[in-house]
């Protein structure tokens, strides 16, 4: 048995012999100029070398994925900044751009209103559980604004009137409060009725024309004016367009709903019409 093991180590050494003497010999081919000792240190020692590089590459690739990281967050910090900073200048630019149409829709409405004194306002406040039906504007008895003056949109669209009165600040109700009412013309035909606010056509985005004969041309589509009747509205300003029709329980008369023009909830800025009798 021993003798057996010691044939093998001998033939085991043998062969890690022959497969020595074929490396250098390769080596040796591709390396003509160098040495058989320095052959001999490029098998066993290249390998470890490359091996070491290797580690060594990868761990410097390890540290500097960090780096790149830390680089890249920076970047992305700045990024979002710079988006800030540009979504901010993009607000300003648009407030300038909203405010120079309201300037704009204010010398318009001179023009349609030549003897009339206009007041620009903004609102500043609205009741939660009353949206629609009142607000409060930042000007008051101070910039000469009385009860019962006309409130308009700039474009000439009717918002509503003066019901309340502070130094400097008042409040307006709407088309849609039930207190409101205002003389109105058919702009199609030339029949006259009343708009008056309703709480359960407002329900809807509703106003009523009521006081209309079942005889009266009207139709839907029809658009509302104010008719200038009682002194307290100028004629012409527009109030919205009738969507539904419907006639009364004894067949005498008929009801007109119709869409207020103005865009009274999201309404910013509105003019108030300070002489209106002139």
């Amino acid at each position: 048995m021993k003798k057996f093991f010691k044939n093998r180590c001998v033939f085991g050494f043998v062969i890690v012999v022959v497969i020595f003497s074929i490396i250098v010999g390769i080596v040796n081919v591709k390396n003509p100029e160098l040495s058989f000792g320095e052959n001999i240190v490029n098998v066993f020692v290249k390998p470890v070398q490359s091996f070491f590089t290797w580690v060594g590459n990868g761990i410097s690739d390890f540290f500097d994925n960090f780096a790149d990281k830390d680089d890249l967050k920076n970047e992305i910090e700045k990024l979002k900044k710079e988006n800030a900073d540009l979504k901010a200048s993009i607000s300003k630019i648009e407030l300038a751009k909203k405010e120079n149409e309201e300037l704009r829709g204010l010398l318009n409405l001179k023009e349609v209103f030549p003897e009339q004194e206009l007041k620009y306002a903004r609102i500043i406040s609205r009741e939660p559980s009353n949206w629609h039906n009142t607000f409060t504007i930042n000007i008051g008895s101070s910039d000469g604004i009385a009860v019962n003056q006309p409130v308009v949109s700039m474009e000439n669209t009717l918002i509503g009137r003066i019901s309340e009165v502070g130094t400097t600040w008042a409040k307006v109700i709407t088309v849609f409060d039930a207190e409101h009412a205002v003389g109105a013309v058919v702009s199609r035909s030339g029949e006259y009725g009343i708009v008056e606010g309703d709480a359960d056509a407002m329900l809807s985005g509703y106003c009523r024309l009521s006081y209309i004969s079942k005889n009266s041309d009207i139709i839907i589509g029809d658009t509302i004016m104010t008719s200038g009747l009682g002194g307290l509205f100028p004629e012409g300003i527009i109030i919205g367009k009738i969507v539904d029709i419907k006639a009364d329980e004894q067949g005498i008369a008929q009801t007109a709903f119709l869409s207020p023009v103005a865009d009274i909830e999201n309404i910013r800025t509105v003019c108030v019409i300070q002489n209106p009798t002139k």
